[in-house]
């Protein structure tokens, strides 16, 4: 007998413990990117860039961050998107120090690459990577082609976001602007439903119009 469920009906995703009130917690936390001393032993850098920072952020919430150029703004979304390791104790103070997203710490914790989401401007310039996926964004490729089995998974969400975002499916990857291949880049990045969005000057690139129907469906 053949089965009547969809062939690629989305896998159930890994289960997240209860973590109470806050999505992402940031407690004491300082970070400064390594250099090498003249003994040949890597030290964190006589500037930090985030100094004790402690941030908690109910489930639920938006959250805009604003400031300085080399503020820390991207270095506390790398972190928060488990691209940067960080001490379990302040390297300047030596209490415990910790970065977690929905109770789980952000980098070590691979259940998270199922529940978070993570875009900036230089994502996907030349590859989308996703969850061991990797597809070259200067291909001839189209559209359609790029992560089948994540798009048929998710196939009114595909659509959704083709129509919000101006895209034709048939467009090959090596023939698009800028602008275009941005907007298939974000496509791929929100196709699948996500607990965490951290989300780092993705606009870029993007024209008025498309910008504003992408933040307001956000």
């Amino acid at each position: 007998m053949c089965s009547s469920e969809p062939t690629n009906k989305p896998k159930p995703l890994p289960k997240i413990p209860e973590y109470g009130e806050y999505s992402i917690d940031v407690e004491n936390l300082t970070f400064g990117y390594s250099t090498t001393s003249f003994s040949g032993l890597s030290k964190m850098g006589d500037s930090l860039i985030l100094n004790n920072l402690n941030l908690k952020l109910p489930t639920g919430s938006r959250c805009l961050l604003i400031g300085a150029n080399g503020s820390g703004k991207s270095t506390l979304l790398r972190i928060l998107s488990g691209k940067h390791l960080t001490k379990s104790e302040n390297p300047v103070n030596g209490k415990p120090s910790s970065a977690k997203v929905l109770g789980l710490n952000a980098f070590h914790d691979t259940r998270l690459n199922f529940h978070r989401t993570s875009l900036d401007c230089d994502w996907g310039m030349r590859t989308v990577a996703f969850v061991g996926c990797s597809v070259p964004l200067m291909a001839d490729i189209a559209v359609k082609n790029m992560m089948e089995k994540l798009q048929q998974s998710y196939p009114e969400r595909r659509d959704e976001l083709v129509e919000l975002l101006g895209i034709d499916l048939n467009w090959r990857m090596h023939q698009l602007s800028d602008g275009q291949r941005r907007r298939v880049q974000i496509m791929m990045g929100l196709l699948r439903p996500f607990r965490i969005l951290l989300l780092d000057e993705v606009t870029t690139s993007l024209d008025v119009c498309v910008r504003q129907d992408l933040l307001r469906w956000l």
